[in-house]
């Protein structure tokens, strides 16, 4: 009976002590004085993954004070040159931990912890573990004050709390508040068919769709969207808040379907194990394609696990057949809302046939009917292309009359003339057909001669095939899968004028392929043979693919990918230009280039012997944003290899780089006088326009009077500082100084100035 008591009293204080801790964690107080404004919200989607915490404005400058939320203890001192810069770890009596970032400076007790440290080890880079009674603060206590260091883009605090699990949390859900009366704002959806036999408006391909917004400020679909199979959805949407013109992560997504609840997303809680998963989050593929950052209300199989998503439902739309109504509620902190209000009609698209009825001096006549069903076209939509395959514009119906259950239209001759025409229809149930074409046979090209063209790409999907002769063909069009054991009919749709594209194929299909073949079918049949440098890569499975002239190479791991996919590389010949370098190999873009990957995958590139014993020859690979980047190079001269790891499928290639870093100034400078205790910091600023600096110490030596200083470096504004702990002596001093980039370039200046 003792220990029955004894248990269910110590339950009873285990429940009291979670909620009394429950609600003291949510009673923090702001962490700066200057007011409580954003640069970045929790979960913002960055190259590097996820945005875990806010970041704090700070009015532009440094040194403002930095206070303790809740009563804890420092727990951590960390200072280096990339990441955090100079950080704080409060660990608070709550049981959770504040991390403050960035910062300048600590108080004085910490400051002189601090220099202890790096003066016992010679070295800026610190990791100190203090007691737990070293260091106490009580809430509202200064205990450090902003700044710019370490990896920081511009002045301001990045703050975290995160979990005994070392989890990050939201902050503004977890014990931070913030007055905010704007709801967020919903531009754009997109839709993904994610299966075989997914159609979005008559298209196979990913749609996507601006938003209009009606008075009350709701948000509205353009119109009813025609879809079948298993579809995707994604929205592009961003919160925000009066007084900052900056844009921010929402906090929670609602799906509803016929006003029932269908899934929803909430960032509450990340890992930084969890960084790459955010390309699992964000549409990956309209993000790489710089149509923005959509964020995927569905899980697709093979994504990764994240607390993100729902735990009993994907998101995916597999509805039945007829009229859907979604509603979609983007929702902040706060529980300010927006509502996106649409209707999706589930119906397979029709197929219709087209015939040529006559011509005047003006019009061209044509009827469009339903090939099989007896459904009426409401209407019909005509594009223009030219005989190369190049979209124009659309056409004005000049007339469109019923009949049984198809149209008669027409059209004007001269917005025809020398061109191919599309049409879609969209009968009565708002069911869109898949795209017919006409051209005059006098201006197509012939299928036996005409160049064509192949193209791969992949989506959630799967794989799309694409087959385009240069010009449009009156020839029908056939695409064959060929290899040892294997011979794979596949339909194509003819989508434009010029363009077959396939159905998506599980990437599976691939693995015995080394031939694509297609077949132009008029009067005489011709095949046109497409070489297969393709390799399908698994999860849990590790595969090399070799680039067709053999000198380039993707090695993945067993965890690079979640899902098989299709990869290949390809040597391009229209690349970004290399400034300050020289090119020695061909420029490779991996693909696909629109998937992501869960882990980095190595990559190789093999160079001419004649380059053996090149010592500033590196790995580069191509950022949309910074341009040609650097890639840590391993350089194996017996196999004349040069490799590395990637974490996204961009361009890569081989770039010798000889061109020294360029010190832009020093302070003081050389020759320089200065009053004994007016000088108090030393700065140089320096850059390098392609390898650029490995934020570590062996980067650069920085001397006064020869003796070696601990100083700091901000690898984004490119400036070593020191601070100085006292006045110089009066008289002559020396600053030697030498920098050198991620190739071995080196520079070095030597000054002497003045204090008196």
């Amino acid at each position: 009976m003792a220990t029955f008591l004894t248990i269910f009293l110590m339950r009873l204080l285990s429940a009291f002590t979670l909620i009394i801790l429950s609600i003291s964690a949510q009673d923090y107080t702001w962490p700066t004085d200057l007011g409580k404004h954003l640069s970045s919200n929790f979960g913002e989607f960055r190259t590097t993954g996820y945005h875990l915490g806010l970041d704090m404005k700070t009015k532009g400058t440094t040194g403002h004070p930095i206070y303790a939320v809740s009563d804890g203890y420092i727990s951590r001192i960390v200072t280096n040159y990339s990441g955090f810069g100079r950080a704080l770890y409060l660990q608070m009596d709550d049981g959770q931990t504040a991390v403050y970032a960035h910062l300048s400076k600590f108080t004085p007790r910490l400051e002189a912890r601090l220099k202890e440290t790096q003066s016992a080890n010679q070295s800026y880079m610190t990791n100190i573990f203090p007691l737990a009674d070293e260091f106490r603060f009580e809430k509202g206590d200064v205990i450090a004050y902003s700044g710019n260091t370490g990896f920081s883009f511009a002045p301001h605090l990045h703050f975290e709390i995160r979990n005994e699990f070392g989890q990050t949390l939201n902050p503004l859900t977890s014990g931070l508040s913030q007055a905010d009366r704007l709801a967020p704002v919903v531009e754009e959806v997109s839709l993904t068919p994610l299966r075989a036999d997914g159609w979005i408006n008559g298209n196979q391909l990913p749609q996507t769709f601006s938003l209009f917004r009606d008075k009350k400020g709701e948000y509205h679909f353009p119109d009813t969207i025609n879809i079948a199979g298993i579809i995707g959805l994604a929205i592009k949407a961003y919160d925000k808040r009066q007084g900052a013109n900056n844009i921010y992560q929402p906090h929670r997504i609602e799906v509803y379907i016929d006003e029932k609840l269908y899934h929803t997303l909430q960032f509450d809680r990340l890992d930084y194990k969890w960084l790459s998963t955010a390309n699992y989050i964000k549409d990956y593929r309209n993000a790489r394609l710089n149509l923005g950052d959509f964020i995927k209300l569905y899980r697709n199989e093979g994504d990764p696990m994240v607390p993100i998503h729902a735990d009993s439902t994907n998101g995916v739309l597999d509805l039945t057949p007829g009229f859907h109504d979604i509603k979609i509620l983007v929702i902040d902190v706060l529980k300010n809302k927006r509502t996106v209000h649409g209707t999706v009609f589930k119906m397979p698209p029709f197929e219709i046939t087209l015939e040529k009825l006559g011509k005047t001096e003006e019009l061209l006549s044509f009827m469009l009917q339903p090939k099989s069903i007896t459904v009426p076209i409401e209407s019909i939509v005509a594009y223009s292309f030219t005989a190369y395959g190049f979209a124009e514009a659309q056409i004005d119906i000049q007339s469109s009359e019923p009949i049984e259950t198809g149209r008669i239209i027409t059209i004007s001759k001269k917005q025809a003339k020398r061109k191919a025409i599309q049409f879609i229809a969209k009968n009565t149930l708002g069911t869109y057909s898949k795209p017919i074409h006409w051209v005059d046979k006098k201006h197509t090209g012939d299928h036996l001669s005409v160049r064509v063209d192949m193209d791969i790409s992949q989506t959630d999907a799967g794989v799309y095939v694409q087959v385009q002769p240069e010009q449009v063909v009156d020839a029908h069009i056939s695409l064959r899968l060929k290899g040892e054991y294997q011979y794979e009919t596949i339909p194509l749709n003819h989508i434009q004028p010029s363009v077959y594209l396939t159905p998506p194929i599980d990437p599976i299909m691939f693995n015995q392929v080394d031939q694509i073949e297609a077949m132009l079918t008029g009067s005489i049949e011709r095949q046109v043979r497409f070489d297969f440098p393709y390799t399908v890569a698994g999860p849990d499975t590790t595969v090399t693919v070799v680039s067709k002239d053999s000198y380039c190479s993707i090695r993945t791991k067993k965890s690079s990918i979640p899902q098989s996919t299709l990869m290949w590389i390809e040597a391009v010949h229209k690349h970004a230009k290399v400034k300050k370098g020289k090119l020695l190999s061909r420029v490779y873009q991996l693909q696909p280039f629109e998937r992501p990957l869960l882990k980095p995958v190595n990559i190789g590139i093999r160079y001419p012997a004649k380059f053996k014993d090149r010592k500033k020859i590196h790995l580069y690979y191509y950022d949309q944003k910074e341009g040609w980047s650097f890639i840590p190079t391993e350089n194996n001269k017996e196999r004349k290899v040069l490799t590395g790891s990637v974490k996204h499928l961009d361009a890569v290639a081989i770039i010798e780089d000889t061109s020294p870093p360029k010190i832009k100034s020093m302070h003081p400078g050389h020759n320089g006088k200065y009053p004994t205790l007016e000088l108090n910091q030393f700065k140089i600023k320096i850059d390098d326009t392609l390898s650029g600096f490995d934020p570590v110490e062996d980067s650069f030596e920085f001397k006064l009077n020869h003796q070696p200083l601990i100083y700091a470096y901000q690898p984004k504004t490119k400036e070593i500082s020191y601070q100085l702990d006292g006045p110089l002596p009066i008289g002559t001093h020396s600053i030697q100084f030498t920098a050198r980039d991620r190739a071995g370039n080196e520079v070095s200046r030597n000054i002497e100035f003045t204090v008196y």
